[in-house]
């Protein structure tokens, strides 16, 4: 009689490619929207990008979480936190872009963002901000605003 097999795995994280940005730490939203743009240039369609940061506020890794339409993408949390856990960060941001071009942040940008910070607060990761960037290098922080609540 044959017996079952369970599989042995291992997960890793692959380089996908690079962008040129220097060793420098993120100190604020007009960090993150410098980054966003640099890796989103004029994107047609709505593009989610996760920074993953170390305990220092160092770039760990970018993850292109979802590329959507015109005007929505859609989000896995599960897809979001799997690349935080893989690349060892203490702190996480999100940027995303509106072509449109007007950054200001839509209720479904707000209600994503408070899930998010919501689920980190499980996992003790730390939510630096949620930067939505448009036309012209505009963005808009909801950090600023008040959506996450920093300690």
């Amino acid at each position: 009689m044959m017996k079952e097999r369970i599989d042995i795995v291992s997960v890793k994280m692959v380089r996908d490619g690079s962008i040129p940005y220097g060793k420098k730490p993120i100190r604020g939203p007009q960090d993150l929207a410098e980054l966003g743009l640099k890796f989103m240039g004029n994107a047609d369609r709505e593009m989610f990008l996760l920074v993953c940061l170390n305990v220092k506020n160092y770039v760990n890794c970018i993850h292109l979480v979802s590329v959507g339409t015109l005007s929505q993408t859609i989000l896995s949390v599960r897809e979001i936190f799997k690349a935080v856990f893989l690349s060892n960060s203490d702190k996480m941001a999100f940027i995303h872009n509106h072509p449109s071009g007007c950054p200001e942040p839509s209720a479904e940008d707000i209600a994503i963002t408070e899930k998010l910070t919501r689920c980190a607060e499980l996992f003790d990761v730390g939510v630096v901000d949620h930067v939505v960037v448009g036309d012209e290098g505009r963005f808009e922080s909801l950090s600023e605003r008040g959506v996450i609540k920093t300690h």
